[in-house]
């Protein structure tokens, strides 16, 4: 009899618990951000499909679609401000936007004043006629004041890459926002300057250079 039970408890099932309770657990995990990813990617193509320039401003090879750039504003008063400027595609706009016309670029831009104010803007932009090259194309660049700037500027700018160099001129409206010193008195404030104009250059550059340039000064960061 003890023999029996010996053979019955020694041929009993190595799993008790039965054949599921031996078999992994099957995890499944998020796929939010495979979703986020692919969702970038198609993004991303769709915007080099619809602006196939974005991967050629400035005369250089721009595959991640910015470019970024610095230089000098001068003003035929003499006041000259530093400038950044970074832009990037967007998906293209009808009637809309600070211009009330058509947008394809959008991104942000700094503007250091001969007092050592330095001022953040928002930027909107329009690029015309453009298909796989942006270079000799007219572009017009809508700049503005953050929402919470106690100063108000408006600067609109006119030009175009011209090889490497982005060549701008603002046909007389900066003086709608700088006094002729180049201090900023804020959009509609005060006394225009008189057939004010003002031309730049501006080359392919870092931030950190535009800091340099106003001497890392920063009495109005805004």
């Amino acid at each position: 009899m003890s023999g029996t039970l010996a053979n019955s408890a020694g041929n009993a099932p190595a799993n008790p618990g039965g054949p599921s309770a031996g078999t992994a657990k099957k995890k499944y995990g998020c796929g939010c951000l495979g979703s986020m990813t692919g969702l970038i990617v198609l993004v991303t193509a769709l915007l080099v499909l619809l602006n196939p320039w974005s991967l050629h401003m400035g005369g250089r090879w721009t595959p991640a679609l910015t470019w970024h750039g610095v230089g000098t504003l001068s003003s035929s008063t003499g006041a000259k401000y530093g400038f950044y400027l970074e832009v990037t595609p967007e998906m293209s706009r009808g009637r809309g936007g600070y211009s009330g016309g058509h947008q394809n670029m959008r991104g942000t831009a700094k503007i250091c004043t001969p007092q050592g104010g330095i001022y953040s803007m928002t930027v909107s932009g329009y690029l015309k006629n453009a298909w796989l090259d942006a270079d000799g194309k007219p572009i017009t660049f809508y700049l503005r004041s953050l929402k919470d700037a106690p100063t108000k500027l408006r600067i609109d700018l006119y030009g175009s890459w011209q090889g490497q160099e982005m060549v701008l001129e603002d046909k007389g409206n900066m003086a709608m926002s700088f006094s002729a010193d180049g201090n900023a008195k804020g959009y509609l404030k005060g006394v225009n300057a008189p057939e004010e104009s003002t031309t730049g250059k501006l080359r392919y550059a870092a931030e950190n250079e535009f800091a340099s340039l106003c001497g890392q000064k920063d009495q109005n960061s805004f």
